[in-house]
Order: C-alpha cells, then structure tokens, then sequence
C-alpha cells in the first residue's frame, strides 16, 4: 500500500474519530455509539503507532505521515476521554 493512501486512510479515521467525539454528548448516544461495537476501534486508533519507515526517514512524506498518526491518536483521546 502507498504512503498516500495510508496517510489518506489516517485522515479519513481522525475525521471519523472527531464526529464521534463531537457526536457521543449525552448518554444516550454514548449507550447507542458502545452498541455499535465502535469501541475496539477507538482504542485500536489510540494504541496506532508509526511505521519503522516514517521513523527511519526525515523527509517530508515521512513527517506528514506522521503528523496524520499523531492527529489520529488525539482524535482517538478525544473520544475515550468523553466517555470517562
């Protein structure tokens, strides 16, 4: 898989992960977002680390992909931390 489409993939799950944060106010859509069975893939976004080639390497594609996994893992803080 490219770089692009796994930096695309990271954005598409820190977008995700920030509509439920926004979504999970109330109780009740916290109750019907945990049925759903959401939660293993927020703590899966959480524990998301970088690749050994974004650590290997300083250039700019490197650095993006980065930038994307950090924005992933705090879209994913978000979430958890509404929950507590």
């Amino acid at each position: 898989m490219s770089v692009a489409v796994i930096m695309q993939q990271h954005i598409l799950n820190g977008f995700c992960l920030n509509l439920l944060w926004n979504f999970a106010e109330t109780r009740q859509d916290q109750k019907f977002i945990l049925s759903r069975g959401v939660f293993p893939h927020i703590i899966d976004a959480l524990l998301l680390q970088l690749g050994s080639a974004e650590l290997a390497t300083l250039d700019h594609d490197s650095r993006l992909a980065a930038h994307r996994v950090i924005c992933v893992n705090e879209a994913a803080i978000g979430c958890c931390s509404g929950w507590v």
